[in-house]
């Protein structure tokens, strides 16, 4: 009967979970525009002149910024153009692939525009662009930005200002939000002592976190998964004596693991707690990639945020060969994947008890399949995600082995042990030897004062 409990509950989760990983990575659509704010600069015959497309942004939403040199002299002109954005996680984030011009070379170095190129006589060159202030930024902030047309020896700038606002995200949203906000902070904090690759580890120490708030739950799987390793003998013993009726057979082992404290659902839990923030993550690197801030590498791995979130959610990345991302990044960005299934395979072989039940051999049988299924999720997310699990796996293993010595330990101590034989049902018909002795000496003082009295 809990086995088929077992299967009711994990398949439908399995289903859910790869739905919800489709609808997860929902792109942000822009806040309808508001008032734009303009400001021009003018010379004798050059007009520069920029515009924000509204005077109030919500976070993680972006502004666009256009930028109109305008050439009402006589004479073409050769000018240059620079617009830095205030930069940090506290700024505006450009975005480098909606950059634009009607002429001229446009592009971007780091988190400033750059365009260079002639303006004919009568002309007007327009340059668009995208940028977008982080969501894990506080709200209320004053954000301005100068665009610097220099030509011959003559320089004007432009600026465009606009203010952030907090955007309502829900509570699904806010959590999400809160997981981001605390990556930046620990890419930050690591950033700031100089530790390399600091996003990856922000992501490792974030994971070493949510392992020691999952700590009891873990701890609860690991003695579940060794109680049921040691109550096998019973439930063998049970089986054989119940193996034509499955109704009793069921209510036996359900008695037996209520009086024996053990939950057969106990391993499934720490997976159903950790499943929203398996999503949560993946959403909140998302978010962090999309706003420009998860561009980093980690040791072999090109991009953290990829190859997904570059290519469009799905494995197009890798497939049809060759592979869009090129062979080597290619290469680079299946290692996660394998060291993943590997871990999960081991894991799983860890957690898994040796069982004589078919039912539970049954629905072991299906859980292999888990290792298979996270190593597919692994190549359509991105990476962080993959190195946040993986992490997550080795410190698994490490704290079952660290419980497994204790457990192992505890039995000697205490003397106790769940492995006593199953009570048996039989009346007991043969006497004790302390019974028998004491009738037998009973008998015997009775025969020695019968002997006394006839002597008398």
């Amino acid at each position: 009967m809990h086995i088929r409990k077992l299967q009711f509950l994990l398949l439908p989760l399995l289903v859910l979970g790869a739905v919800l990983l489709g609808f997860v990575n929902q792109p942000a659509t822009a806040a309808p525009p508001n008032r734009a704010a303009v400001q021009a600069a003018q010379s004798r015959d050059v007009t520069l002149e920029k515009r924000a497309n509204v005077e109030q942004v919500p976070l993680g939403q972006p502004v666009t910024y256009t930028v109109t040199i305008r050439n009402e002299g006589a004479q073409a002109i050769e000018a240059e153009l620079t617009d830095t954005l205030p930069g940090g996680m506290d700024g505006l984030v450009l975005q480098s692939g909606t950059i634009s011009a009607t002429s001229g070379e446009a592009g971007a170095s780091g988190n400033t525009l750059r365009w260079s190129g002639s303006v004919a006589a009568g002309e007007e060159v327009v340059l668009t662009y995208e940028a977008i202030p982080p969501t894990t930024s506080p709200p209320g902030q004053t954000l301005e930005n100068m665009a610097v047309l220099r030509y011959g020896e003559t320089s004007l700038e432009a600026t465009a200002k606009i203010t952030t606002k907090a955007r309502d995200l829900g509570l699904w949203g806010s959590f999400v939000n809160f997981i981001a906000i605390a990556l930046v902070f620990f890419d930050r904090t690591l950033a700031s002592l100089h530790v390399p690759y600091a996003f990856g580890f922000a992501i490792i120490l974030f994971t070493v976190l949510v392992r020691l708030a999952t700590f009891p739950l873990n701890m609860q799987q690991i003695k579940s998964s060794k109680a049921m390793q040691e109550l096998q003998p019973r439930l063998k013993e049970l089986q054989e004596k119940h193996k034509g009726d499955r109704e009793k057979l069921a209510q036996e082992q359900m008695k037996l693991y209520r009086e024996s404290g053990v939950n057969p659902l106990g391993g499934c839990l720490p997976m159903l707690v950790q499943m929203p923030i398996w999503f949560a993550l993946y959403q909140a690197l998302v978010q962090l990639s999309t706003e420009g801030l998860l561009q980093e590498g980690f040791f072999w791995i090109p991009s953290l945020a990829g190859p997904v979130s570059t290519w469009g959610g799905g494995i197009e990345w890798l497939w049809p060969f060759p592979p869009a991302v090129g062979w080597g990044n290619a290469i680079a960005y299946l290692v996660m994947p394998v060291l993943l299934l590997v871990s999960q395979f081991y894991m799983q072989q860890l957690m898994t008890p040796p069982t004589t039940d078919p039912q539970q051999a049954q629905m072991q049988s299906i859980m292999k399949f888990m290792p298979i299924m996270f190593g597919w999720f692994a190549l359509i997310v991105p990476s962080g995600l993959t190195l946040y699990w993986f992490t997550s796996n080795l410190l698994g293993i490490a704290q079952h082995y660290f419980t497994k010595t204790q457990l192992d330990q505890a039995p000697a101590k205490s003397g106790a042990s769940l492995t006593s034989p199953v009570p048996s049902t039989t009346p007991v018909t043969a006497t004790t030897s302390g019974e028998s002795s004491g009738e037998n000496g009973k008998g015997k003082d009775a025969k020695s004062k019968r002997k006394s009295r006839r002597k008398r």
